[in-house]
């Protein structure tokens, strides 16, 4: 069987900037403030927004926290569990998402045949190259089950959360763990995103468990993880989440039924 090429023209747009809000987040820089653990992400993303506000925190310990706030309006939580499954396989879908710093996507298991939209990514991996900033950043992001991440009543809110643990391929070794929590809201849907950044588990044969010591020191993880990263990786997903919120809700209209 001969594989038929989707046209991907009709949602193919021009990144846009980010948003005003985004702006100034990104404007008041990285602030020496301590957070909770990624263990405690349900406390952290379902928090009054003025105890946990958008912006890019770093710690004592060296580790830092990312907080993204993108308004989506016209889209669904179910939207979102779609794209992450449908976008994985192949890297021309993968650019819509970022047309400027995306490069390319591979998934560990294309599961495109799988009726349920969770099923296709949760419990694989996705393997990307994409700029951060100026840098070039070639990642495993292992995607998790929600509830490991203490999520556990997202289908009683009508939400999902994509969750994951983040991997250098180059480095070999784990740096992060990300979470997009999206919650309905009238009109469409809110998605809280959080990286957490620092919990460094080198994956490097017989040497791993010293680099994981040294690379978790404070000082080592500040420059590893520098506040110009911080900031880079706050405008990526920033740009990245509204560039998807402009053309999901056609993609999936078109897209979603003829699988």
């Amino acid at each position: 069987m001969v594989a038929v090429m989707l046209d991907l023209t009709p949602y193919t747009l021009t990144l846009e900037p980010m948003t005003l809000a985004a702006r100034r987040t990104l404007e008041r820089g990285v602030t020496r403030q301590e957070f909770l653990s990624v263990e405690q992400a349900p406390a952290v993303l379902l928090a009054q927004r003025a105890e946990y506000p958008d912006g890019i925190r770093r710690a004592s310990d060296g580790s830092a926290l990312i907080l993204c706030t993108t308004s989506m309006p016209q889209v669904t939580p179910a939207m979102i569990d779609w794209w992450f499954g449908w976008h994985l396989p192949e890297s021309a879908r993968y650019r819509l998402w970022h047309p400027t710093a995306h490069v390319a996507c591979r998934v560990q298991e294309d599961r495109s045949r799988l009726s349920d939209a969770r099923a296709r990514y949760v419990g694989n991996v996705s393997y990307v190259d994409e700029y951060i900033g100026r840098a070039l950043a070639r990642l495993a992001i292992e995607f998790k089950p929600a509830a490991s991440f203490g999520f556990t009543e997202l289908d009683a809110r009508g939400a999902t959360a994509i969750c994951a643990r983040t991997a250098d391929r180059v480095l070999r070794s784990e740096g992060g763990s990300l979470v997009h929590l999206v919650l309905p809201v009238a009109g469409g849907c809110e998605m809280r995103s959080a990286f957490w950044l620092g919990q460094v588990q080198s994956r490097v044969p017989f040497v791993g468990n010293a680099v994981s010591r040294l690379a978790n020191r404070p000082a080592v993880r500040r420059l590893i993880i520098n506040d110009r990263f911080l900031l880079d990786l706050f405008q990526h997903c920033a740009e990245e989440m509204n560039h998807l919120t402009r053309f999901l809700p056609r993609a999936y209209a078109d897209l979603s039924g003829s699988e």
